[in-house]
């Protein structure tokens, strides 16, 4: 993905955490079960990310817990509010998923309680229709994690699968993968 957001501050995502671009910037973050969601307002330039690893803020033990964007629900909400006080009508989003890959090569797995990863696409997809908002592009589920590039004035990604080897070393290729 060598050369891609050229000129533009980069920003590597950690797991739990989210970012709001108010001016270009590059966002990066590798995925595994993880779920990334990205709302983009075209007529703003704004863009925002989450990297969330758990579903469901109610079965957090911690409730006060400061990492809002650890939790699907949290950080879809954290991040609609914070475009609402922007300004950015909601009709006007773009929203992007990507991740949500089943973390346990396990056989029968995809069915059990334990999939983390169905899990949050499924937390985000409920919160999503509930807020009355779609999904334009997902890239969601499988095996695979996935490296995302995020450019938050276009609202721009591009996708590179990872073989599950690969996933670790390959956090600084060169490869352009998929632009979505």
């Amino acid at each position: 993905m060598k050369g891609l957001g050229q000129g533009l501050p980069k920003v590597f995502l950690q797991t739990g955490d989210c970012f709001l671009g108010v001016q270009p910037t590059l966002v990066t973050t590798v995925l595994g079960s993880c779920l990334a969601v990205t709302m983009h307002a075209p007529k703003q330039g704004v863009g925002t990310i989450c990297h969330a690893f758990l579903p469901d803020s109610r079965t957090d033990k911690h409730r006060l817990d400061p990492q809002i964007c650890r939790f699907v629900d949290t950080a879809l909400m954290n991040m609609l509010e914070s475009l609402d006080r922007l300004g950015v009508p909601r009709r006007d989003l773009v929203i992007k998923m990507f991740g949500g890959a089943n973390g346990i090569a396990l056989r029968g797995v995809e069915t059990t309680s334990y999939n983390i990863g169905r899990r949050n696409v499924e937390m985000a997809r409920r919160l999503l229709k509930f807020e009355r908002l779609k999904v334009s592009v997902e890239d969601v589920g499988g095996n695979r994690g996935r490296k995302i590039m995020f450019q938050t004035g276009t609202g721009d990604i591009w996708l590179k699968r990872l073989n599950n080897m690969e996933a670790e070393a390959r956090k600084g290729d060169g490869d352009a993968g998929t632009k979505l």
